[in-house]
């Protein structure tokens, strides 16, 4: 097998472990982000990026998605691993509509998961919520969200329960990406 194809396997791994995580302890890991950041200077330092990113290009892509999600970051609607995950995202697949798709699409399914919390949330509070708590098995109700008790603000501030995985989503559509590239098209 060919260095570019056990980079796009390795990468495809990495967004699926990210994905993993993410999902199930809505946080990214540092030692994750690091592995993925150095598995991407490592093929632009070898001249071996399976999709033909210049190293330029990858900066570029970097930089970018970083600028771009960190307001966000800063207001408090999207945790630090969700903007280092797509800095790392951005070096692999550089400053090009690749990366632009990965952003649409990651923010298209958090958008849906966030509707999707809403309407949860909405009809926990509506009358039929003591009908669904009796009748949803408990393991159903946690996945879905529903809170047994919900924490009381510590001096003043907001308490975050749940957060979306905008990382995981992002690793989605990476992955879409890198399969519409084909495996098999690596050099």
């Amino acid at each position: 097998m060919q260095i570019p194809a056990l980079l796009m396997l390795s990468w495809l791994l990495w967004l699926i472990t990210i994905a993993v995580i993410d999902f199930q302890s809505r946080k990214v890991r540092n030692w994750m982000v690091l592995l993925g950041l150095a598995m991407g200077l490592a093929a632009l330092a070898g001249g071996v990026q399976p999709l033909q990113v210049s190293a330029w290009s990858g900066l570029a892509g970097m930089l970018a998605a970083f600028a771009a999600l960190l307001p966000f970051y800063l207001l408090r609607w999207m945790g630090a691993g969700d903007v280092k995950c797509a800095a790392v995202l951005g070096l692999w697949f550089g400053f090009s509509l690749d990366l632009l798709l990965i952003w649409v699409g990651g923010s298209l399914l958090a958008g849906m998961h966030g509707l999707l919390v809403l309407a949860w949330r909405r009809l926990q509070a509506s009358a039929y919520a003591s009908w669904l708590q009796a009748h949803l098995p408990l393991r159903m109700a946690t996945v879905l969200g529903t809170p047994t008790t919900r924490p009381a603000p510590i001096d003043g501030q907001r308490v975050v329960e749940r957060s979306i995985p905008y990382a995981g989503y992002m690793a989605l559509s990476a992955i879409w990406i890198v399969l519409g590239h084909g495996l098999a098209s690596a050099p």
